[in-house]
Order: structure tokens, then sequence, then C-alpha cells
């Protein structure tokens, strides 16, 4: 297969940046997954998307780019079959055995981790908001008067309110993600 018809594979035409490649591999990956898409010859178009993507990447990323001919062989002896080979081993994995890959997994631990983090800076906004009204006051001296520091207590609402908003999008997360793996385990 030659460099264009790979890139017509995806869609694209030659010469495609590797945003544009990336986007049009997950667009396309999505259409053709075999859990997604029941039509005959799914499986097939699934294989030669991630073929395509695959030699996309190596030409565009120029790996055994020192000569395009050995590179080329390089692809015609192993890059491809071993592109088929993975692609066809992910057409074949539903949910369930993805689910237990590495990827999902460290996937899963970083979204949580993200989760507890938007927590802790949620508290840490209310605390430091509370702290910043108390150090500078509620009143402020202007003119030899007392007069209320309403810039002071906007911001500290805005800051309030923007930390109550962290909370609770991570409590939500949170929440939704212990009660996933709450019915997996069950499961």
């Amino acid at each position: 297969m030659t460099t264009e018809q790979y890139y017509n594979i995806l869609g694209l035409y030659p010469g495609a940046s590797l945003r544009e490649i990336k986007s049009a591999y997950r667009k396309k990956a999505k259409e053709f997954h075999p859990d997604m898409n029941k039509s005959s010859g799914t499986h097939e178009n699934f294989v030669r998307v991630n073929e395509a993507y695959t030699y996309l990447l190596n030409y565009l990323e120029g790996r055994y780019a020192d000569k395009y001919q050995k590179w080329y062989d390089h692809w015609e002896t192993q890059g491809k079959q071993k592109a088929r080979e993975k692609a066809d081993r992910r057409a074949n994995m539903n949910f369930e055995e993805f689910k237990k890959t590495s990827i999902y997994k460290t996937t899963d631990l970083l979204s949580n981790l993200l989760d507890y983090f938007g927590l802790l800076l949620g508290i840490f906004i209310i605390f430091a908001s509370a702290f910043g009204m108390y150090v500078q006051g509620l009143y402020l001296e202007v003119e030899g008067e007392e007069v209320l520091n309403i810039r002071g207590v906007v911001m500290e609402i805005m800051t309030t309110i923007a930390g109550i908003f962290f909370i609770t999008l991570t409590t939500s997360n949170i929440l939704k993600h212990n009660k996933k793996h709450k019915k997996i385990n069950n499961d």
C-alpha cells in the first residue's frame, strides 16, 4: 500500500498534520470498532484503520527515516504485520477485557487522583479566602472612618463559590467512581 492510500483510509489528504491524523484515527476507530458497529466488514476496516494510523505515525515521526527505502522495507516486513496483529487484538477485545488492561487501570487511577486533587483544591480555596478576609479585615479605615470592605467581601464570596464548585464537582465524580467500582466488584 502507498502512503497516499493510508491517508485515504483515514479520510485525509497527503501531508496532513500529526494532529489531523490522530483526530481522524480516533473518529474512524470509533466508527469501525466491532463493539460499536456490527456491520459486516467492520473488523477488517478497523484493522486497516489501525494499520494506516501506525504507518503514518511511523512515517511522520521519522522512525527508520535515515533512508526511506530502508524504512519502507522494515514496514513491509515487520511493521505492517505488527500493526495488523495489534489492531486485531483490539478489535476482538470487549469492554470487560479492556478494563483489565494496564492502560484502563492507569487512566482510572489518574482520573481518581485528579478528583481528590480537585477536592483538596476546593477546600484550600475556601480556607485561603477566609484567611485572607481575616487578615485583611472586614472594615477598612478610610480618612479616619471605618468603611465596609466591599471589594474584599465580594472577592470572599466569589472565591468561596469557586471552592464550593470544586468541592461539589469532585465529590460528585468521586461518588460516581466509587459507585462504578462497587458495581464492578459485585458483578
